[in-house]
Formats: C-alpha cells, sequence, structure tokens
C-alpha cells in the first residue's frame, strides 16, 4: 500500500476528555470515528486490524470443526417472546415495527435464532455433536454508552453454539473451546485471567469469563494467593450481596456467654474458639444531621469501614467515635456495642447478609450473643450499603485473597444446558428412540472490545505497540528519507516494496511529500512493528536502518539482508502459520 493511495485519518486535535488510553489512541490513530454515543465508525486502519483478528479467531475456530455461518441480525420478536428473553433483556433490547406492523428485535445475541435454525434442520441423533461459529454485529441499548468501543451499542463478536446429545457431550465440547479460547489470547500475547463467572441472561449452570488486566477496567477480580482469579462483579456492584436460603440444619441454638478482658477481636475469637469473619462489630459514627447525629455501622470484624463510601451514600460523617466518647454520650460501660440496644440508624455492610451463628455483643457487660442469626434472633437492618474498605493491599483473610485487580471480560463461555431446547421445543430421538432435549454450549469474544482492551494496555508515548505483530494494519512500513530529492532511495524504497508484497507481507510505502518526523510519528501511532528507513547517506553504502516498534531497537544492516532479517522474526512468531500456512 502506498500512503498517497491510502488514508490514515489520523488526528493531532485534543479529544474529549475520556478515562481510557484507548479510546483516545482509537481516533489519533485513525482506527475509529465516533458517529454518536456508543455509535463508531471503524476506518481503513482499524477494518485491517479487525480482519487480522478475525483470521486468527477462524483459524482456531476452524481447527476445532467448528462451522462458520451467519445469523442474520433482524430478529422476529415471537422468537424473543418464546424464550422469555425478552423481558430479560428489558430496555437494552432494541425493537424495531417495519411498515407491516411486524415486531423485531436487533439481535444482541443469538441463542434465539440458532435454536430455531437447529429445532428445524437437525432431526436425528447422528448429527450430533455439531458447533457452528459467526462474526456478526451485535446490537444493545446501552443507558449509559461508555468506554469507547468496550461499551457501545453497535460492536462485534464472534458467538458459536454447540448443541449435544446429552450432558457430557456438551461438557467435551466447552473443555475444547475453553483451551482453544486460551490458545488465541496465548497467540495474542495478552496477560489474561480466567473467572468462573454467573451466566446471567443468557442462561445455563457453568460458565467462565476471560478478562484482560487492566487499571481503567469496569470490572473488580479478587486475586488469591495461588494465582486464581476468583471473585467478579462490575465495580459499582462488587461487594452487593443476596440473601441466600441457610440450611436449617446449619442453625445452631442461640446462647449468651459472659466473656472477661477482651479488649480486641483477635482474643475474643480466640477466647470463644470461632473465626474473626463469624464476629459482627459495631462502628459508631458522628455526621452532619440534627434530628440523628449518630448512626451505629455493622460490619464483619475482620473488615474496615470505608469513609469514602459512607460520603458517597450521602452521609456527611464527623468522625468515627471512639470507645470513650461512646461511653460518655451513650451511658454504657462497652468493651464492644450492641449496636440494636442503642436506639440509633443502623447502616449494615454488604457481608453481614449471608452471614448465620454469628457472634454479636449484647447490652450487657462482658455479655455476647453466640450463633445469633437473622430473622431468629435478630432483624436484618434495613439499610445495607457497601462501606468496607478495600484497596489493592487489601487482605481477605476468610477467602485467601490478596489483591483487587481492575479488568475488561473479552471473551465469555457457558454451558446452557437445555433451557433454549425445553423453551423452544427442540427435541431430537436418541439411539434408543426416545425423545431428548437437545443440550447447549454457547461461546463468544467481543473482537471489538478485545482490541480496544489490547491498546488499553499496550502503548506508549508515541501510540500504540501490538502484543503480537500480526494485529497491525501493517507489518512492515517503508520510510524513503527525501525520495523525491534522491532517486536512488526511490528506487531502492520500491524495490523493496514490491519484493515485500511478492511474500504476501502487508507492507505500507511513505511515499508522501512530508516531513520525515510525521511519516515517523504516524508509524508509531498505529503500531507499524518493523520500520525500514532508507535514506541517502546509508543507501549509497547498501545499507538501510531497521527500527522495531515495540522495543525501540534499532540496526544499520545490508539492504540485501533486510527481507530475511525481517522475515526470519515474523516466522518465530506464533499467528506465522495462520498468515502464511506453511511457507
Amino acid at each position: 500500500m502506498l500512503t498517497t493511495k491510502y488514508v490514515f485519518f489520523t488526528s493531532k486535535n485534543k479529544i474529549d476528555n475520556n478515562n481510557l488510553n484507548s479510546f483516545t489512541l482509537m481516533i489519533k490513530s485513525g482506527i475509529i470515528r465516533k458517529l454518536s454515543s456508543g455509535i463508531y465508525i471503524w476506518l481503513p486502519t482499524g477494518l485491517r486490524i479487525i480482519n487480522n483478528l478475525k483470521k486468527i479467531i477462524r483459524y482456531f475456530m476452524n481447527n476445532i470443526n467448528a462451522i462458520e455461518l451467519i445469523l442474520p441480525i433482524l430478529h422476529p420478536i415471537n422468537l424473543w417472546d418464546q424464550s422469555g428473553r425478552i423481558n430479560d433483556y428489558g430496555k437494552e433490547l432494541l425493537k424495531i415495527v417495519n411498515r407491516k406492523k411486524h415486531n423485531f428485535v436487533l439481535g444482541p445475541t443469538h441463542e434465539e435464532v440458532i435454536t430455531y435454525l437447529i429445532s428445524n434442520e437437525i432431526t436425528s441423533y447422528k448429527s450430533l455433536p455439531v458447533h457452528f461459529y459467526q462474526i456478526q454485529t451485535k446490537f444493545r441499548d446501552e443507558i449509559r454508552s461508555r468506554l469507547g468501543v468496550i461499551r457501545a451499542k453497535e460492536f462485534l463478536m464472534k458467538d458459536s453454539y454447540s448443541f449435544h446429545i446429552n450432558e457430557d457431550s456438551l461438557k467435551e465440547t466447552y473443555n475444547v473451546v475453553l483451551k482453544t479460547y486460551k490458545k488465541i489470547f496465548d497467540f495474542l500475547n495478552i496477560n489474561y485471567v480466567i473467572v468462573k463467572a454467573d451466566n446471567n441472561v443468557i442462561g445455563g449452570d457453568i460458565s467462565h469469563e476471560f478478562h484482560i488486566l487492566s487499571k481503567n477496567g469496569e470490572n473488580l477480580l479478587a486475586l488469591s494467593k495461588d494465582k486464581k482469579f476468583i471473585i467478579n462483579k462490575k465495580s459499582e456492584n462488587f461487594l452487593f450481596s443476596k440473601k441466600f436460603n441457610i440450611n436449617k440444619k446449619k442453625i445452631l441454638k442461640r446462647k449468651l456467654l459472659i466473656v472477661k478482658n477482651c479488649l480486641t477481636y483477635e482474643k475474643l475469637a480466640k477466647k470463644i474458639n470461632v473465626l474473626i469473619k463469624n464476629i459482627i462489630k459495631t462502628i459508631i459514627i458522628k455526621i452532619l444531621d440534627k434530628h440523628n447525629p449518630f448512626i451505629a455501622l455493622i460490619i464483619r470484624a475482620d473488615y474496615k469501614i470505608s469513609i469514602n463510601k459512607i460520603k458517597k451514600i450521602n452521609i456527611n460523617i464527623i468522625k468515627i467515635l471512639s470507645d470513650k466518647e461512646v461511653e460518655k454520650i451513650f451511658k454504657i460501660n462497652i468493651n464492644f456495642i450492641d449496636p440494636f440496644f442503642l436506639k440509633i440508624p443502623i447502616i449494615g455492610d454488604h457481608s453481614i447478609i449471608n452471614m448465620y451463628n454469628f457472634v454479636i455483643k449484647t447490652n450487657i457487660k462482658d455479655q455476647y450473643s453466640i450463633n445469633t442469626n437473622w430473622d431468629i434472633n435478630l432483624t436484618l437492618p434495613n439499610n445495607i450499603q457497601d462501606i468496607r474498605y478495600i484497596n489493592n493491599n487489601t487482605i481477605f483473610s476468610c477467602t485467601n485473597l490478596t489483591k483487587i485487580r481492575r479488568s475488561i471480560e473479552i471473551a465469555h463461555i457457558f454451558q446452557i444446558g437445555t433451557k433454549y431446547s425445553r423453551l423452544m421445543n427442540n427435541y431430537i430421538y436418541d439411539k434408543k428412540k426416545l425423545k431428548k432435549l437437545i443440550y447447549m454450549g454457547c461461546y463468544g469474544i467481543g473482537i471489538s472490545r478485545l482490541i480496544a482492551a489490547i491498546i488499553e494496555e499496550h502503548h506508549d508515548s508515541q501510540g500504540i505497540f501490538w502484543p503480537n505483530e500480526f494485529l497491525a494494519p501493517f507489518l512492515v512500513a517503508i520510510i524513503p528519507i527525501n525520495m523525491y530529492k534522491f532517486t536512488i532511495v526511490k528506487k531502492n524504497a520500491f524495490l523493496l516494496y514490491n519484493k515485500f508484497k511478492l511474500l504476501g507481507i502487508e507492507v505500507i510505502i511513505d511515499d508522501r511529500k512530508e516531513n520525515p518526523g510525521i511519516m515517523f510519528t504516524d508509524m508509531d501511532l498505529i503500531g507499524i512493528p518493523h520500520i525500514i528507513i532508507i535514506n541517502n547517506f546509508n543507501i549509497l553504502n547498501n545499507n538501510i536502518e531497521y527500527k522495531c516498534r515495540k522495543t525501540g531497537f534499532t540496526k544499520i544492516l545490508s539492504i540485501d539482508l533486510i527481507i530475511d532479517f525481517i522475515f526470519k522474526k515474523i516466522k518465530i512468531n506464533k499467528c506465522f502459520n495462520v498468515f502464511f500456512g506453511n511457507k
């Protein structure tokens, strides 16, 4: 490609304030342009990157015998009525009505459509298992489109669906896809983690998410000492808990116990032989409120209170009361506080919701209520908030967690089971001629958000550097300095350019009448991995200069050696066979 025949769309304009580096870089490097909130144009450079990523994904999907097809974007609304997900998705589901007053949905996902196809086309168990995939545009009416293409209204996904005669077959394919996704992300050289996840509106019992670690991610992951990321919640809901039903057999009989000379929760736990996480502690705060100047905060004893979080729930906190201040104000002689005796407003942290057989102070000196349970001995406070302090060094002794990291979700896989088959009457006859529901798996990779997530973690002050060079829009850039002044520069630049083209290497030559600084800036900005600089001084000695974008490494070498030099570099790349076969 010649730059005079190409449009970079690079921009030096100041980008509207956005906390993501990837958004700024995708605009500046000419990858995307914003059309409207959550809607983006993918420019030629961006499309080249998308096509490279598609090629890698297709290679691996084809290797596991998944079959590519294209499912329609427009879905008859009756399919979504049948599955019941029209209510689950709510306002995020984009709906349209045609001239005949027929209702349609713009697909955010394709479980209904693929199930419809299978129920009408697959009639024999001999056709199973079968695995279809597509790379398709999806739509979701995000209430707050943000983070650039990471959370957009229109986005590109690779989604695939497998169908099986039984659960064992589903699990087998699920594990194959899990390993395949790991291969894809390993080939891309990205720092990712796998998290066991909730199935949410997709349905089913088992699912896993793949995340890129990023300080600007919208998710929070809790990292355990054994390097497994075992908790994942959206940052705004990280500590939210739902009350679950506790097995009645686990509920112990409450008893009251006198325990003297315990000035810390550690000592109390040791004396009564319980874990600190099974004790509830109370903290009294003074606030700016004439009618209710004090509030009791109750939380698990192994956690701390976050002042910032308290302020975020519109409480004007003045200070946390000391033990002496509590004794003076409330006229009680305390070691620890019984919040329900104080007759002041109580705010409970989410950590207390599912506690059972816990320990809490009573209003009697040195007395503790052991094996206390909500709804039996005490009423759970009405006001439950996220007030727990967390930072990157927080240690959760109860779950062996050592660090909280932000992340961007890039893929999600599900063992859906028979949910859609049951709802949409997708049956098949097995070997014994018994009518059975078909089992289903669903596997997605967010292609557009994956590109943004990669850029978010792989850039420097000059622009993007791709973790795998085969993602770049061009593998090689040739920059001839003053080629319109020096014929020898132009001649050798185009000789090299044509040789690279014959080898099938994506190459761009900067033949613009521009200042060399602008040429270098553009190539560095979009992240061309291998840059060849040809100037009059070096070429007179039959030499050129090579520069590696990622490392900044430079080398002067003979023009006769440069093609082999670069070819050897790209040949050791894991993705070489994806793009070049067995060359």
